[in-house]
């Protein structure tokens, strides 16, 4: 059986299933925020129609002048692009034919964007014991030779985050192996105290930190996200990229939400932190294993059995609770779902079902 790539779109995994969907079915497979969009969006979208009736900015500079004052760097080190995944691939582009090194289990679109491009592709598992983060020791045998590395932080699929000298030694050590690093943050604004690595583009002329406003603002179809680096980095993608990759009306909904939604960040990553913290002990208490997560998804395993979640994925389906499959995350492989943080009563309906599952 073929299982779709991604969260999100559940009528594929129903495809899959050869099931139909019941109605009211919730998506626990998709992370983006479950709370009402920003305001500001709503209020300007009938402003938005004189977008599509032109051509947009090939250059971004509204976007790209508001994202420079919230990162403190140059206008030289941004580059927004059509989500973070057409970034991931044109940084693979840049790479292409070389040997690269993937933190996993991790977001499946840097090992295929890299096996698109030619690259010879090795993996780096992360594992449970060590709370699904690297050891930096551990690393170093894996950087030799290597062109490039993806460090997923917090980690999809798992949540962890790394801390502030985590990250620098992680920097540290992929600057002296002359290793390019490339930092996904997609999720670094669900983090109720967040850390990122963007300081360090001050000094590390290596380094690469993707961001994407998709999951935070809730705006999938939008497609927008952007990369920093230096001015070096940036113009080496920069010369890949399309003409008019990012679409007016994703330019201006980037926008908004970048001058508009530090409140509203703040108060989603709490109602997220209230909602991980009251519904992982009761996982526990149900006989589930949940990884240390600090943003809006978590891994889940059941204790004490490695076997294959699919079973568990059929049964929430078959209850209307639509999750993420682990399949194509190296080092799950199937023995685990990824689950969404949710609105109190979605999370609510989500034990319900888990906790029949368990007493059945």
């Amino acid at each position: 059986m073929q299982l779709p790539s991604h969260g999100a779109n559940p009528q594929l995994l129903a495809q899959s299933l050869k099931s139909e969907m019941i109605k009211g079915s919730l998506d626990f497979s998709v992370n983006v925020n479950p709370f009402p969009p920003l305001k500001e969006i709503e209020s300007t979208w009938g402003n938005l129609y004189e977008e599509i009736l032109h051509y947009p900015d090939p250059t971004c500079s509204d976007f790209i002048q508001i994202a420079t004052g919230k990162d403190g760097v140059e206008k030289e080190q941004i580059l927004p692009g059509n989500g973070a995944a057409e970034l991931i691939f044109l940084i693979a582009q840049a790479y292409r034919g070389s040997k690269v090194l993937i933190v996993e289990p991790a977001f499946s679109e840097y090992r295929d964007a890299c096996t698109a491009n030619g690259c010879e592709v090795y993996s780096y598992l992360t594992k449970k014991e060590n709370a699904w983060k690297l050891n930096v020791e551990e690393l170093q045998a894996h950087l030799t030779g290597k062109k490039l590395c993806f460090l997923c932080h917090p980690s999809n699929p798992t949540g962890t985050s790394y801390t502030l000298d985590e990250l620098e030694a992680i920097i540290n050590l992929t600057a002296t192996y002359d290793v390019t690093l490339v930092i996904d943050e997609a999720f670094l604004h669900f983090m109720e105290k967040p850390i990122s690595a963007v300081p360090f583009l001050k000094h590390y002329s290596h380094l690469i930190i993707l961001r994407s406003l998709t999951k935070m603002f809730h705006l999938p179809g939008a497609r927008i996200g952007y990369a920093l680096a230096s001015e070096e980095q940036i113009n080496c993608l920069k010369a890949l990229q399309p003409p008019w990759s990012v679409n007016g009306v994703a330019q201006r909904l980037g926008s908004i939400c970048l001058m508009n939604g530090e409140m509203y960040i703040k108060q989603t990553a709490q109602n997220i932190s209230l909602e991980r913290r009251r519904i992982f002990p009761i996982l526990n208490f149900f006989g589930f294993e949940v990884s240390p997560s600090s943003v809006n998804f978590y891994l889940l395993q059941r204790k004490e059995s490695r076997e294959d979640h699919f079973p568990l994925l059929q049964f929430l389906f078959s209850n209307g609770i639509i999750v993420r499959h682990t399949e194509n995350f190296r080092g799950i492989d199937g023995k685990g779902l990824r689950i969404a943080v949710r609105t109190p009563i979605e999370n609510d309906r989500l034990l319900t079902v888990l906790e029949s599952w368990t007493y059945s």
